[in-house]
C-alpha cells in the first residue's frame, strides 16, 4: 500500500511535521497536507503539487486541503502563491480548501485571501 492509498489520519502519527495524501475526485486531485508547513516541511508540499500539476488534464483543478494544517508560515504561503500562478499558467486552478484560524487567519493578514481561491470543505472546492 502506497502513502496515498492510507486512509488520511487527522494528525501525523510518526513523528513527521508534514504529510501529504492524494486521492482522485472526478477530475479534480485532491491533496490533503496533514501537520506543519514551515521552511522545513515546505518543499514536500512544493514537491507534490509539482507532481500533480504535471499530471492533471486543465482545466482540472488541484484541490489542496489544508483543513488538517495545523500551522502555516511565510514558507508555505510562497507555496500557495507560486502553485497557484502555476496552475494558472496550466490553465488549471488552485483550490484551497481550509476551514480554520490556523490558516485563514495568515491568508486574512498577508491578503492571499484575496489572491487565493478558498473554500470551507472540498465538496464545495470541487464546484
Amino acid at each position: 500500500m502506497t502513502e496515498t492509498d492510507q486512509p488520511m489520519p487527522v494528525v501525523p502519527d510518526d513523528g513527521e511535521l508534514l504529510r501529504v495524501f492524494q486521492e482522485e475526485r472526478d477530475a479534480a486531485v485532491v491533496l490533503r497536507a496533514v501537520g506543519e508547513v514551515d521552511m522545513v516541511t515546505s518543499l514536500l508540499l512544493a514537491e507534490h503539487l509539482t507532481r500533480v500539476e504535471a499530471e492533471i488534464v486543465p482545466p482540472a483543478p488541484i484541490l489542496l486541503d489544508l483543513t488538517a494544517v495545523t500551522f502555516l508560515d511565510s514558507a508555505g504561503l510562497t507555496v500557495l502563491v507560486d502553485h497557484h500562478q502555476r496552475c494558472a499558467d496550466l490553465g488549471s486552478a488552485l483550490q484551497i480548501v481550509a476551514d480554520h484560524r490556523a490558516v485563514l487567519r495568515t491568508l486574512e493578514l498577508t491578503g492571499l485571501d484575496a489572491l487565493l481561491t478558498v473554500f470551507p470543505r472540498v465538496p464545495e472546492a470541487q464546484g
